[in-house]
């Protein structure tokens, strides 16, 4: 039997309540619930911390609040500050605050969790309409028959095909920051998130970069470990992000030098 493995759930947020309502709704009707939650939060207002403040009693695990200043797009340092808030040797998953988690979801990343591993999912693509309907019904029911979504195979559920597909796309360089998971450990070890790295994109890529460099092995969550995206406009990338993200391709580098041991005062609200 699979010893019992104790995981942390980070999402990243900002000045979206609305979202973030739905993510914690969802969360709140997992089959396996997390041993804390950490919401970093990128100097999001007190709209955003009031939603906070409302599940904490609906949650029978500690959720907690990490905050920091705005001052422009900075998840990587938010991101190290909630890890820096994490209990020592948990499992982390990674979600962002404009998703919705199938019921199983916390559930499917523990199974896949193993150690020499980083575990990367998928995500169901939801549009315009969907965020008006969910708003109108939280408790929608969303599935791979949903009318409308956009990379439908990410929706099918079929966690029994997992030994087949684990090792899929395994050769390149896959993963997104709103579905990962990997061993606090490991993380500190390549100093977490880049903070050099300001600006929207390439943070999660630059990430998974230096925890495969070293040494940690993918591992696919296909066809489990499911979630549903908000429909939101798409920014392009930072072009300084993309320049820097270029310069390292092929380099073995496996630690950042701005990172996690910055430091840094948290502030929990």
């Amino acid at each position: 039997m699979k010893q019992q493995i104790l995981t942390t759930l980070i999402i990243t947020t900002y000045n979206w309540p609305e979202a973030l309502r739905l993510c914690l709704d969802s969360l709140k009707r997992q089959s396996e619930l997390p041993d804390e939650v950490i919401i970093a939060d990128d100097g999001s207002t007190d709209d955003t911390k009031a939603v906070i403040d409302a599940f904490r009693p609906q949650l029978p695990c500690p959720l907690k609040h990490v905050w920091q200043e705005d001052r422009g797009f900075r998840r990587s340092a938010i991101l190290n500050k909630a890890l820096r808030a994490t209990s020592p040797n948990h499992y982390v998953i990674f979600i962002d605050g404009d998703v919705i988690l199938h019921k199983h979801f916390i559930a499917d990343h523990c199974r896949l969790a193993e150690p020499g591993y980083y575990v990367f999912g998928r995500r169901v693509l939801l549009n315009e309409h969907h965020n008006q309907l969910l708003k109108e019904n939280p408790g929608m029911k969303l599935n791979v028959f949903t009318p409308g979504i956009k990379r439908r195979s990410n929706a099918l559920y079929l966690p029994f095909l997992s030994p087949i597909t684990e090792s899929y796309k395994r050769s390149k360089v896959y993963g997104f920051g709103c579905n990962l998971a990997a061993w606090l450990d490991d993380i500190i070890s390549i100093n977490g998130y880049n903070e050099v790295m300001e600006g929207w994109g390439c943070e999660d890529t630059e990430f998974i970069i230096r925890l495969r460099n070293s040494g940690l092995v993918s591992k696919a969550a296909k066809f489990q470990s499911i979630l549903y995206h908000l429909w939101h406009r798409q920014r392009p990338a930072s072009e300084a992000n993309r320049k820097y993200l270029e310069q390292l391709m092929g380099m073995k580098i496996r630690r950042c030098e701005q990172g996690y041991d910055n430091g840094g005062q948290e502030r929990h609200r």
